[in-house]
């Protein structure tokens, strides 16, 4: 397996499957481990001869990849014959034995030199270890590098041999030509421990580090032998607790090779972290943790949502008992605190911040301590976010711990995030289950995201709008059930495309807006057809555009390559004249224009050319409502007005205002948002959003609701289906027509 380096010069992607090899290669080095005790370490490594290369390419190799799948197999039958607990533990082996790097290793290595490359924690993993992060990182993937330009010059050298051979038809190759092509061929597929291993000393001078730190870090990281035999240390990987997760590193008389590259962040990352926790330097590190994980989530934070407005480590008042929670905020006693309060216009984020990995007991799916590991990490967080966004939603408001009162009466939405440190392949996505196992409770279900994953969403997203639609749909209970997936950014990529829509139940959004008509066959097929979805890689384009930002050493590129983007929108250039406007509710607006299909955000965006294109005759604004969404409580009314010649800006605006208030009212919803365009010119003139929050002027009201239709008259959605048709219709003749 030395023979094989696990990504091309030019393609140095993390690799997420065994597919690459790794999980094949890790297997295979446990059995060497279990071997290497019985090595005669008095002789020099002698060239494995090509009949044991077959037998490891065509018997070994087959039969890593059967023990992989028979372990998939038993985990498999041992969830669905017991709980839901028991398919997340399945979950968390599985990974453990298939994946690996499921970030770029630049983000890892930036998180790593964040952690612990600051001036403190860098003197004090010195004072433990002997070398800092820089030294780990610059010695382990030297080494990979320096084992891909050995592959490399063995490629070149095999075709150099074959290259001198003269090809003349009718020729034969000299015995020296035979002799060079035979030794390219070996040195190529079966090449001796020196054309394949590299000296610890050619490590340390490439990667500019002293013999002696460099010997430190192999011994650090070199794989141990298994102490309990072949038969522990495989069963112990096939329960998702790989030995080689924290010592990537195969040592033998001075010669060093890496297993493969997606080891090194989270081996450096353990090594680390073990040593500070058995030394007196553990506090200040894990202080020192959490405030660099809440400084890159504020940062990102602030990126998603240009102008939010951000608190943090917030200390404020909750009640301590039933009669507290019924009386006035003043009296609450009882301190809590949370991590990060993200505030605009109408929308709230409520970030709780988690910077717990899984034990090596979780990671085997050892129920008790997973259990634990994961309320530590989502069920305590989730439950922080509720607390806040339960104080927000009932008194509109915090108590802070300084008697201050922080003041947040418009917010009509509000979201729970919990972010992770480290990352967590299948189990942050695996929401439905985390509630069927009482990790989550269906009512409360927070978006759960790692750091890297989020820095990733904030590079992506182009406009605000986007991310706040994005975690609507990623936290609505019916979402999490039929949208399955491994990787949170195949689900972000899977909503670029196809928005993770779910369809609602027909009869129950019939019930809540019957304004809109019972409902179509074709609506109940679509419901009823819907099944739960396995959601495969969609990071192709993905890995392409950040790998062309981030090449290799010493790779050329030609071009960035095009970053994934959501479907463009017909409503984009109304919502980012939103923000432009500095509109309140612009970010909430923009969301919900979003949220309908292509097709209905083409018929919205051409409302306002319709509208001012055909005056009234008696001089009087025009004006559409449409109601929108699949409730009241979540439903929105968007109404579109025209300004006539003989209206001025400011009063038409006050109309728009009213009447959309009004006819919210009468609908039963609950937000509502007006957009004002100018009839001579079809120019955008303003917009206002009402949040049903504020008590509106009676006067106001009452003026305004004696205009509008009574409900029995509106028409439904079939009926204007009807009407767009036989206007299609009666288009489409014309134009026969006038061809004749």
């Amino acid at each position: 397996m030395q023979t094989l380096p696990f990504a091309r010069p030019d393609d140095d992607s993390p690799s997420i499957s065994a597919q690459g090899g790794h999980a094949a290669a890790e297997i295979m080095t446990l059995a060497i481990l279990c071997g290497a005790s019985e090595l005669d370490t008095g002789n020099d490594p002698k060239r494995v001869d090509q009949e044991l290369c077959g037998v490891i390419s065509e018997e070994l190799i087959p039969l890593c990849y059967e023990m992989l799948n028979m372990a998939n197999v038993r985990d498999i039958l041992a969830a669905g014959q017991l709980g839901e607990i028991e398919q997340v533990a399945a979950t968390v082996r599985g990974n453990g034995r298939w994946i690996r790097g499921t970030s770029y290793p630049e983000m890892h290595d930036e998180m790593l030199r964040g952690l612990f490359g600051a001036v403190d924690i860098d003197a004090a993993v010195r004072a433990v270890l002997g070398f800092g992060v820089d030294d780990a990182l610059a010695f382990l993937r030297t080494c990979h590098q320096m084992q891909m330009d050995q592959f490399s010059a063995r490629s070149q050298g095999l075709a150099d041999a074959f290259g001198s051979i003269d090809m003349t038809p009718g020729r034969v190759p000299t015995e020296d030509e035979k002799r060079r092509a035979s030794e390219g061929l070996a040195g190529l597929f079966n090449p001796s421990a020196a054309q394949a291993a590299i000296a610890v000393a050619d490590v340390a001078a490439q990667a500019h580090l002293s013999h002696e730190v460099a010997a430190t870090i192999a011994l650090l990281f070199t794989a141990p032998t298994p102490p309990d035999g072949p038969g522990s240390a495989l069963r112990a990987y096939l329960d998702g607790n790989s030995p080689l997760r924290s010592h990537p590193l195969v040592s033998r008389d001075g010669l060093v090779m890496t297993v493969h590259p997606a080891l090194i962040s989270d081996a450096v990352k353990s090594a680390f972290e073990v040593a500070l926790r058995e030394s007196t330097h553990w506090d200040a590190y894990a202080a020192h943790r959490g405030k660099y994980l809440e400084g890159r989530v504020s940062t990102h934070f602030s990126k998603l949502i240009p102008g939010v407005t951000a608190h943090h480590g917030i200390e404020y008042f909750v009640p301590l008992n039933a009669a507290q929670e019924s009386g006035d905020p003043a009296g609450y006693t009882k301190l809590v605190e949370g991590d990060h309060l993200f505030v605009i216009h109408d929308v709230a984020f409520i970030v709780e911040d988690k910077a717990i990995p899984l034990s090596d007991r979780a990671r085997t799916g050892e129920l008790n301590p997973l259990r634990r590991n994961l309320a530590a990490a989502i069920t305590k967080g989730a439950e922080q976010a509720e607390r806040m966004k339960r104080r927000i939603i009932n008194d509109h408001g915090l108590r802070l711990r300084d008697g201050t009162w922080l003041d947040l009466p418009d917010i009509r939405e509000v979201h729970s995030v919990v972010t992770s440190l480290d990352d967590m392949p299948g189990v942050a996505t695996a929401t439905a289950t985390l509630v069927a196992a009482d990790i989550l409770t269906r009512d409360n279900i927070p978006w759960t995201v790692s750091l890297n994953d989020l820095d990733l969403i904030a590079q992506l997203v182009d406009r605000p709008a986007e991310f706040l639609l994005y975690v609507r749909r990623r936290t609505h209970p019916r979402s999490t059930e039929m949208f399955m997936a491994v990787d949170e950014l195949d689900l972000l990529l899977l909503f670029f495309r196809m928005g993770l829509y779910v369809e609602p139940d027909p009869e129950i959004v019939a019930t809540e807006m019957p304004w809109l008509g019972r409902p179509r066959p074709a609506d109940v097929r679509r419901y009823r057809r819907q099944a739960p979805t396995i959601v495969s890689s969609h990071t192709d384009a993905l890995d392409a555009w950040y790998l062309s930002l981030h090449p290799p050493a010493g790779a050329e590129v030609d071009a960035v390559a095009p970053k994934p983007s959501m479907v463009s929108s017909p409503l984009a250039p109304v919502i980012d004249t939103l923000r432009e406007y500095g509109i309140f509710g612009w970010l909430s607006i923009g969301a919900t224009l979003l949220e309908g299909s292509s097709d209905a955000q083409r018929v919205l965006a051409e409302h306002p050319a319709t509208l001012t294109r055909t005056p009234s005759p008696d001089g009087r604004p025009r004006s559409l409502a449409v109601p929108w969404g699949h409730n009241k409580q979540d439903g929105w009314l968007l109404v579109w007005m025209t300004r006539p010649v003989e209206m001025d800006s400011e009063r038409i605006l006050r109309h728009a205002h009213a009447y959309m208030v009004a006819k919210k009212h009468q609908l039963g919803l609950r937000r509502g948002v007006t957009f004002v365009y100018d009839e001579p010119t079809g120019q955008f003139i303003g917009a206002s959003y009402d949040s049903g929050q504020a008590a509106p002027n009676p006067e106001l009201i009452a003026k305004a609701a004696a205009s509008l239709r009574p409900l029995g008259e509106m028409q439904t959605r079939a009926q204007l289906t009807q009407l767009r048709r036989a206007a299609e219709r009666s288009a489409k003749a014309k134009k026969s027509k006038k061809r004749r």
